[in-house]
C-alpha cells in the first residue's frame, strides 16, 4: 500500500501537475539565462573588433550618426538644451605599419594593433569612444571636446606614444558642426590625416 503524504500526495506516485510546472519553470529560467548570455556574445561579435577588443567600424558608425544627430538637435532647440553641444573626431593612423608585418610577420603586427588599442583606450576618458576603423586606423569620439581640447589630447597621445610604443601616429582632427552629416565630418577628418601623412607623419593636423 502506498503511504500518504499530505504535502505531496501519495508517496511513490507520479509528480503532481504543480511539481511538473515548477520543474518546467526552472528549466525555462535556465534556458532564458543561457539565451541572454548567447545574445550578449552575439552583440559583442557585431560591435567589438575581435582582434583589438575595441569597437569595430560598424559600431563606431552608429555612435557617430547618433552624435551628429544630437549636436544638430541641440543647435535647433537651444531653449531645451541636451547634453551634447559638440564633440571632436580623431582619426589615427599608425605610421609605416606595413614594415612591422614585413619585418616581423603578421602575428607581430597583430600584437602591435592590440597594444595600440589598449594604449588609446587608456589615453582617453571612459565615456569617450575608441574604435578600430580598419587596418591600422583607429577612430575616437572625444565627447564634449572642442577643437582646441582635442588637439591638446592628440598631442599628448603623440608624446606618450614615443615613450610606450615602437611607432608614431598621424592624427587628423575635426570638431563637430550642426551642419555636418556623418559623411561630411568623416571626409574632413580623412583629409586632415592625409595632410599629416603628406607633411611627414608623426603629427597632428586639424580640419
Amino acid at each position: 500500500m502506498l503511504n500518504h503524504d499530505p504535502e505531496r500526495g501519495l508517496v511513490g506516485s507520479s509528480p503532481t501537475s504543480s511539481e511538473r510546472n515548477m520543474d518546467e519553470i526552472k528549466y525555462l529560467k535556465k534556458e532564458n539565462k543561457q539565451l541572454k548570455e548567447e545574445i550578449e556574445k552575439l552583440k559583442d561579435l557585431v560591435t567589438i573588433d575581435f582582434l583589438t577588443k575595441v569597437y569595430n567600424r560598424h559600431a563606431f558608425s552608429h555612435f557617430l550618426r547618433s552624435a551628429c544627430k544630437e549636436v544638430k538637435w541641440t543647435a535647433e532647440h537651444m531653449s531645451r538644451r541636451q547634453r551634447r553641444e559638440h564633440f571632436s573626431l580623431l582619426l589615427i593612423d599608425i605610421d609605416d605599419f606595413k614594415k612591422f608585418n614585413d619585418k616581423f610577420g603578421h602575428l607581430y603586427g597583430d600584437k602591435i594593433l592590440r597594444r595600440v588599442a589598449n594604449f588609446l583606450s587608456s589615453s582617453v576618458r571612459e565615456f569617450d569612444i575608441v574604435a578600430r576603423w580598419g587596418g591600422e586606423e583607429f577612430a575616437i569620439i572625444l565627447q564634449e571636446a572642442n577643437l582646441e581640447q582635442a588637439k591638446k589630447k592628440a598631442e599628448v597621445i603623440l608624446k606618450n606614444a614615443k615613450k610606450k610604443l615602437p611607432l608614431t601616429f598621424s592624427i587628423g582632427i575635426v570638431e563637430s558642426n550642426p551642419k555636418y552629416s556623418p559623411t561630411q565630418i568623416f571626409k574632413k577628418v580623412d583629409k586632415a590625416i592625409y595632410q599629416a601623412k603628406e607633411e611627414g607623419k608623426n603629427r597632428v593636423v586639424t580640419a
